[in-house]
C-alpha cells in the first residue's frame, strides 16, 4: 500500500463523533452553521526536510453571538511533520490563529506531533456578533523530500475537525527542485597561480590568481529565503572542496551580490563581466554572506553581514578556506532576496598555488544546507534543513547551455570493426579521438557495455581531461568463433556523452599443423615498416626500421641490405628492430635478406629514400622532460625535445609548429646512447594560440624535402 493511501483510509474510517460539535454550555443552542475550508498552497523545496507548508483557512458562519465553540483540529500529511518539538512532542512553531473581524490572533494552543500527524486540541472560540469565525492553521513544517526529488506529487493535507467542514482534502504545497548550480573551472598551468600581497577581491583579480566559479540559481522565485521568524537561518549552501595538492590556499568572497544587485559579483567566465559586487542594503536584491564557524553540515556559525547604511557597499573582502589534507568547506547564507524574482548568484573560489609539481584534479560539490539526516520532528535539528542532494545544472534555467564557456564533448562516433583469428587480433586497434569543443575543463570517462560475452575489450585510457584519445584492443582468447557486439561510451557529464558501436569478428583458428618434417624452418619476411609509426615506408640509411615475419629468431641472426650488414637492436621470432646500414647510396630500392642460423629469407626489394622523418609516439618531451600532453602542455619559448628516425646526419632540418614554418632547430642529430634514433630540439615560438597544434619535421636531402606526418602538440 502506498503511504498516501494509508493516510486517506485512516481519515475515512474515523468515527462519526469526530465531526460532532462540542459546546461548552449545554444550555446553549448547538452550532448549526457550516464551515468552509480552503488552503493557500505554496511552492516548497523538494530537497527540504523542514519546509513550511501553505496555510489552511476555516471560515465558520451561522454561530449564535457569544457562543463558545470548542474545536479539535488534526492535520494528516503524506510525509513526516518536522516542526521543532519539546520532549513531549509538542510544538509551538505551528500556530492556530482566530480572526473575529479585526485580524488573526494566535490561540496559544500547541500542536501535538506524531509522525505524519499534528493535532490541535481544545481550541475555544467565542462567536462575535456577526456569527462568523475564521481560523487559520499556519507554519506546519514537513519533510517534503520524502516525496522524491524530481516531479514529486503535491503535498496534500487531510483535515479532521470537530467542526462541520465542507471538505477535508487540501493541497498545501507544490514541491519543486529549488537549487540549480554550475561548477566551472579552466584549470591551473604548471607555472602555478600567484597570490597578491593584499588579499581582497580586486587584488586577486588584478594578480590573475586562478579561480573556479560557482553559480547557484533558484529553481523557482522565493526558493532562496532570508531568515524568517521561527527559523535558525536563511537558506544556506555548503560548498565542499577536495583533492587539492599540498601548499594550496583557497580564498572566497565574504559577501556575494546576486544577479539583481547594483553590481553582481562575477569572475567574468559565466556570462557576467568580471566585477566586485556592489549591494544596496535593504534593496531586496539577492545577497549571500559567508557563515563563519559553521560546521561541515552547514549548521551553526555567525553570518558575516555588510556594514549598516543606506548607500551601496562594495563587497571586496575575502576569507581563506581552511584545508586539511587537501579538503575543506565553506558555508554561505542568503541574507537578502526578492521572493518575486528567480535569482542567481556566482562567485569565484581563488586557488593560490606557487607551483604545480604533479597533475591533480581537485573537486568541488555544493548542496543546500544545513544538511541533515533527521527525517522527523526533532527537539534539536536545524530549521530549515535539507537532504544531501546534488543540484542539477542551471544552464537550462539561464538559457546558456550552448554558451562557448561551457565544455562540449566532440567524439568521432564512427563504428569500429575489429577482427581476430583465435586469440590473435588481426586488425589495428580501434581509435576514438576526444575533443573539448568549448571552454573550461572537461573530465571524461570510458565505460564498456557488452551485448554478447564480457571482458573481450580493453582500452588504453579509462578517463581523461579535455582533448585526448582512446585506443581499443580485442581480447579474444576465450571466445569461440562468431561476431560479438559492444558499446563504448565516452561520458563527459554535462558536456555530453557519446556511444560508439564496437564489433569483433572472431574466426576459428586453423587446426594445429601436423608435426613438422625434419627440415630447416623457412625464414619468412612479411613486411618492413617504419619503427616509429609501424607504417610501410621507405627505409633510410642509418635510421631504425622494423622487420616483421616468422622464424626470425635463432642462435645466429643477420640482416643485410645489398650485402651490407645492419646493426640489430632487437630480435624475436616475429620481429627484428635494426639500424639500416650507411653506404647504401642514392638508389631508389635496396635488397634485404634475413639469415637465421645459416638459412636466408627470400630476398625482398625494399624502397630506399635519402630521408623519411617519422616521430615516435609519445616521443615529444617538454623542457622539463615531461611528455607533452594535453595536461602537460608546452609554454611559449620553451624547448621541445623531439625523438624521431629517418633523418640522416648532415641534411637540413626544419620544423613547423602550427602555422609557424621553417623553424630552425637548436639541435638536430643523433640521440645519445641509442643507435639510429635522432633528436631534434626546437623552441616553441611565441604567440601561438593555446591548445592543439600540429608538429611536422622536414629534412632536405638530394634537392628534395621530406616531411613527417603531423604530430599533435599541446601548447599553452
Amino acid at each position: 500500500m502506498e503511504p498516501n493511501s494509508g493516510i486517506v483510509t485512516r481519515f475515512l474510517l474515523l468515527p462519526a463523533a469526530f465531526f460532532s460539535v462540542v459546546c461548552t454550555s449545554p444550555a446553549q443552542t448547538p452550532f448549526s452553521g457550516h464551515c468552509s475550508v480552503t488552503s493557500v498552497p505554496v511552492q516548497v523545496r523538494a530537497e527540504g526536510v523542514a519546509e513550511r507548508l501553505g496555510d489552511i483557512l476555516i471560515q465558520c458562519s451561522g454561530a449564535n453571538p457569544g457562543m463558545v465553540l470548542t474545536a479539535n483540529l488534526t492535520v494528516y500529511l503524506p510525509v513526516n511533520v518536522t516542526n521543532r518539538v519539546d520532549t513531549n512532542n509538542l510544538t509551538r512553531d505551528a500556530v492556530v490563529a482566530v480572526d473575529y473581524g479585526s485580524g488573526f490572533v494566535p490561540t496559544g494552543v500547541g500542536g501535538q506531533v506524531t509522525n505524519q500527524m499534528i493535532a490541535f486540541n481544545g481550541i475555544n472560540v467565542t462567536a462575535p456578533a456577526s456569527g462568523t469565525v475564521n481560523l487559520r492553521i499556519s507554519n506546519i513544517r514537513a519533510n517534503v523530500n520524502q516525496l522524491g526529488l524530481f516531479a514529486p506529487q503535491p503535498v496534500t493535507a487531510s483535515l479532521a475537525s470537530t467542526l462541520p467542514v465542507n471538505q477535508a482534502q487540501l493541497v498545501v504545497g507544490y514541491p519543486q527542485v529549488s537549487l540549480q548550480a554550475t561548477l566551472y573551472s579552466t584549470g591551473i598551468t604548471c607555472a602555478g597561480s600567484p597570490v597578491p600581497q593584499n588579499i581582497d577581491l580586486p587584488s586577486l583579480f588584478a594578480a590573475r590568481t586562478a579561480f573556479a566559479s560557482t553559480r547557484v540559481t533558484e529553481g523557482f522565485a522565493s526558493a532562496f529565503e532570508a531568515r524568517v521568524a521561527g527559523a535558525d537561518s536563511g537558506t544556506r549552501f555548503v560548498v565542499k572542496y577536495s583533492g587539492f595538492p599540498a601548499g594550496t590556499h583557497l580564498y572566497i568572497p565574504d559577501m556575494v551580490a546576486g544577479s539583481d544587485a547594483l553590481v553582481p559579483t562575477a569572475g567574468g567566465d559565466l556570462g557576467f563581466p568580471q566585477a566586485v559586487g556592489r549591494y544596496v542594503p535593504g534593496s531586496g536584491s539577492l545577497l549571500l554572506v559567508r557563515v563563519a564557524g559553521a560546521d561541515s553540515t552547514g549548521a551553526g556559525g555567525i553570518p558575516v553581514y555588510p556594514p549598516p547604511g543606506s548607500g551601496p557597499v562594495a563587497l571586496s573582502s575575502v576569507s581563506e578556506v581552511a584545508l586539511a589534507n587537501g579538503s575543506g568547506y565553506a558555508v554561505y547564507e542568503v541574507a537578502d532576496a526578492n521572493p518575486a524574482v528567480q535569482e542567481t548568484a556566482q562567485f569565484p573560489t581563488f586557488i593560490a598555488l606557487s607551483k604545480v609539481t604533479a597533475p591533480a584534479i581537485a573537486q568541488e560539490a555544493i548542496s543546500l544546507a544545513p544538511v541533515s539526516s533527521a527525517p522527523a520532528a526533532s527537539t534539536t535539528a536545524a530549521v530549515p534543513r535539507f537532504a544531501a542532494v546534488a543540484p542539477p545544472s542551471d544552464c537550462n534555467a539561464l538559457g546558456d547551455c550552448d554558451a562557448g564557456y561551457f565544455p562540449k564533448l566532440i567524439v568521432d562516433a564512427t563504428p569500429i570493426l575489429l577482427t581476430a583469428t583465435g586469440s590473435t587480433m588481426t586488425t589495428a586497434p580501434g581509435y576514438i579521438p576526444i575533443h573539448n569543443g568549448g571552454g573550461g575543463l572537461m573530465a571524461w570517462s570510458v565505460t564498456i557495455s557488452y551485448q554478447q560475452g564480457s571482458g573481450w575489450l580493453t582500452v588504453d585510457y579509462a578517463s581523461g581531461v579535455n582533448n585526448g584519445s582512446v585506443r581499443v584492443w580485442s581480447q579474444s582468447q576465450n571466445l569461440p568463433a562468431g561476431t560479438y557486439h559492444a558499446t563504448i561510451t565516452i561520458d563527459a557529464g554535462a558536456a555530453g556523452s557519446q556511444s560508439i558501436p564496437i564489433s569483433l569478428r572472431v574466426e576459428a583458428p586453423p587446426p594445429p599443423p601436423p608435426p613438422p618434417p625434419p627440415v630447416v624452418p623457412v625464414v619468412t619476411v612479411t613486411k618492413v615498416v617504419n619503427a616509429a609509426t609501424f607504417e610501410a615506408t621507405p627505409v633510410v640509411s642509418g635510421s631504425i626500421s622494423t622487420v616483421l615475419g616468422s622464424n626470425l629468431a635463432g642462435k645466429s641472426v643477420a640482416v643485410t641490405f645489398d650485402g651490407i650488414a645492419a646493426s640489430l637492436l632487437y630480435t624475436s621470432a616475429t620481429q627484428i628492430n635494426l639500424q639500416v646500414p650507411d653506404g647504401l647510396g642514392s638508389k631508389p630500392t635496396t635488397t634485404m635478406v634475413v639469415t637465421v642460423d645459416g638459412t636466408g629469407s627470400t630476398p625482398m626489394t625494399v624502397p630506399l629514400s635519402p630521408a623519411w622523418p617519422a616521430i615516435f609516439a609519445h616521443g615529444v618531451l617538454n623542457q622539463d622532460n615531461s611528455e607533452n600532453t594535453s595536461s602537460s602542455a608546452a609554454a611559449a619559448e620553451s624547448v621541445l625535445q623531439i625523438f624521431a628516425t629517418g633523418i640522416p646526419q648532415g641534411v637540413g632540418v626544419a620544423v613547423q609548429i602550427g602555422d609557424r614554418a621553417n623553424l630552425a632547430p637548436l639541435y638536430a642529430g643523433p640521440a645519445p646512447t641509442f643507435p639510429g634514433l635522432q633528436q631534434v630540439n626546437v623552441a616553441v615560438p611565441d604567440g601561438l594560440a593555446s591548445g592543439a597544434a600540429q608538429l611536422v619535421i622536414c629534412a632536405a636531402a638530394v634537392a628534395q624535402q621530406y616531411c613527417s606526418a603531423g604530430y599533435t602538440l599541446a601548447i599553452r
